[in-house]
């Protein structure tokens, strides 16, 4: 079998270094695991498509080794840095890109054209990559007639509306325009027909119109002494076809359904003096339509094509179209960039270098839209953007860096807001995991996920940022109302008053900052509703010993608010003037003494001395109820409650001694 496809390769490319496709064929046949034997279905696709990229693209054995490789390896088996090492990197750099060239769905392609078209800019390094896959589609569309009909709308499909317009591009023309007709011939089979038939009934009558047109301008080129070659040849079926649509008409009424191509020999130098020179024949004998001479001799197209186009009328008033270049424009018309491959392939450095970048230049340029159903914008390339496919084919644009949970914001915000990580390209990746060009990513989602602070870190997109910040703010809303809900029905159960006294109590034994927050808590399930029960066990362990404390504060409640102002004489917390509070009387602190105020239960915020026999205790067990207070320098208060000691020996009517000494200095009747 290796002699066989020795000999078949040097026949369509005699140029092929037998050595090299010996070290092809063995590497191909031990990544097949059979030293002997190769799939032969496989070898005969390489083969073809190796035959159509020699032929329609000028292609040269780097690119024919890549084809092999590609096609009759198992793409799981290719390592690339081994084909470096064997064959080259740019053999390497041709068979990753076509690695990466992705599948598009069928329902996915009237959307997806021109950002397949990007996505291939980008996966592929090496435009040799691209023109393989336009001789792939060809070589299958070729041999369409075998494939059953789902196979067959679904390939020509995908070739008219991914692959023709490349093929364009890169000034394939010929490839193209076989393109066009083929998918055509499979995709609207009835109007293909219609109209081949037309054009063979009407070939004989045109051929002979052709002849009467050329007779005339064959004899004045000779006498010029100008060496041309003219054809006459219709247009394609398609592009008839389109002419109908745009125009609104008949086949018998698209009056321009063939061309004439008037073909130079000339040297570089004379191409255009000699391309005018024929113009002025042509014109001479037939009336031109200024409005349609085109001239992309001075200005060569994109694609690199060169031609003097013009539209006379012959006889029986036809209009008729001639195109006239030299033999290299001829040759670059049909072939476009890749007309050059022959010369440049075998050359390194710059020369070879310049055509690749010329041809990727040309694909990435896009000029007026050839799609018949609308126009196109001018693409804009993004160096930082990439592509990346979903199970089912879909193409979608990202920026470089993105993550999966980016992705997954992009496709639809449930789907990011339940996601819980990926596969991208079989393999299992976390939500955090950046994306890169031409990966298929199948997100994974839970009904339990939900939105966190924490994937604001993640994701870059503001996009995604926005839709996590409004999810985390509507959860907290929901969680709210839930937790409120919960720790009122819970006071309900335990009897406690359900007020902002106890709520801030409760918020600050929890180590909240706010009451909000309290109740997200309890509505999210981060803190168990139970353990408000055991909070406020303490606090009522702390009542029962405050009630120890202030029994004797309790019964003179009455005289403290009685005294002049009181609120005006302490400061409380931040200069709060007006907060309940009492003096406590298990110290009865005056002015001048250091204290500090305790928030009770009920009984609101009482005065200590930082000297209190209780104060100890208080700051331990209870410091988030300590609030700071101090005496306010400029109250004129005078009056306050005090507790006398007073040791002496005991004789008949000293009680009576005491009182009326008290009596008489401060003026009080007791």
């Amino acid at each position: 079998m290796q002699e066989k496809t020795i000999k078949q390769l040097k026949d369509y490319y005699p140029g092929f270094d037998e050595l090299l496709i010996k070290d092809l064929l063995n590497y191909i046949s031990d990544k097949s695991g059979d030293k002997n034997l190769i799939d032969p279905l496989k070898l005969d696709l390489a083969m073809g498509i190796g035959r159509v990229g020699v032929k329609e693209m000028n292609l040269a054995s780097t690119a024919v080794v890549s084809c092999f490789l590609f096609y009759c390896i198992d793409p799981k088996k290719i390592n690339v840095d081994d084909l470096a090492t064997i064959f080259g990197n740019e053999t390497a750099e041709i068979v990753s890109g076509l690695i990466k060239v992705p599948v598009i769905q069928l329902d996915k392609l009237s959307i997806q054209s021109e950002n397949f078209i990007e996505l291939l800019l980008t996966i592929s390094t090496d435009v040799r990559s691209i023109l393989i896959k336009l001789a792939e589609m060809l070589y299958l569309l070729r041999k369409l007639n075998d494939e059953i009909k789902p196979n067959q709308i679904r390939i020509s499909s995908e070739i008219s509306v991914l692959y023709a317009p490349i093929a364009h591009r890169l000034g394939l023309y010929a490839v193209k325009s076989e393109m066009e007709d083929l998918s055509m011939k499979y995709l609207h089979p009835e109007t293909y027909k219609d109209i081949a038939k037309k054009l063979e009934k009407t070939k004989a009558s045109r051929n002979k119109y052709i002849d009467q047109f050329v007779a005339p301008l064959e004899k004045e080129l000779k006498k010029k002494g100008l060496q041309c070659e003219i054809k006459g040849r219709p247009k394609s079926i398609f592009s008839i076809w389109n002419k109908m649509k745009k125009q609104g008409v008949d086949f018998e009424e698209v009056y321009d359904k063939f061309a004439i191509r008037v073909i130079i020999e000339s040297e570089h130098e004379n191409e255009k003096a000699n391309c005018w020179q024929v113009y002025s024949i042509i014109t001479d004998k037939y009336i031109p339509n200024p409005r349609r001479l085109r001239d992309w001799i001075s200005s060569p197209k994109t694609s690199g094509y060169e031609s003097l186009h013009t539209t006379v009328i012959g006889s029986e008033q036809k209009w008729i179209e001639v195109q006239i270049r030299t033999q290299r424009m001829d040759e670059i018309a049909e072939k476009g960039h890749a007309a050059h491959w022959k010369y440049k392939e075998k050359k390194e450095g710059k020369g070879k270098s310049d055509w690749l970048s010329e041809m990727r230049e040309a694909l990435e340029k896009q000029e007026k839209a050839f799609d018949a159903t609308q126009d196109k914008d001018k693409a804009k390339l993004y160096t930082d953007e990439i592509f990346i496919f979903t199970p089912n084919g879909d193409l979608r644009r990202l920026h470089e860096g993105y993550s999966v949970l980016d992705f997954a914001f992009s496709i639809h915000t449930s789907i990011g807001e339940s996601c819980t990580g990926a596969i991208v390209n079989g393999k299992m990746e976390t939500i955090k995991h950046q994306l890169k060009n031409g990966d298929e990513v199948k997100i994974l989602t839970s009904k339990n996920q939900k939105p966190k602070y924490e994937w604001l870190e993640i994701v870059k997109s503001t996009r995604a940022k926005a839709k996590i910040k409004r999810a985390i703010k509507a959860i907290t809303y929901k969680d709210s109302n839930i937790g409120k809900d919960a720790v009122k029905q819970k006071f309900l159960q335990l009897k406690i008053d359900f007020n902002d006294v106890n709520i801030n109590l409760l918020t600050e034994f929890f180590n909240y900052k706010s009451a909000l927050d309290l109740y997200q808590a309890v509505g999210s399930g981060k803190l168990d509703i139970h353990k408000i029960k055991k909070a406020f066990t303490r606090i009522s362990d702390e009542l029962a010993e405050e009630k120890i404390h202030l029994e004797e504060e309790l019964k003179i409640e009455a005289e403290d608010t009685r005294l002049k102002s009181k609120q005006d004489y302490l400061i409380i917390s931040n200069n709060l003037h007006t907060i309940d509070f009492h003096l406590a009387k298990c110290c009865n602190p005056i002015p001048g003494d250091k204290v500090f105020g305790f928030v009770t239960v009920s009984k609101g915020t009482r005065i200590h001395k930082k000297s209190c026999p209780n104060a100890p205790d208080m700051f331990k067990r209870y410091s988030y109820r300590v609030v700071e207070a101090k005496w306010n320098e400029n109250s004129e208060a005078d009056q306050f409650s005090v507790r006398l000691h007073i040791s002496g020996k005991d004789k008949v009517g000293i009680i009576n001694s005491i009182t009326e000494i008290i009596a008489n200095e401060f003026k009080l009747n007791l």
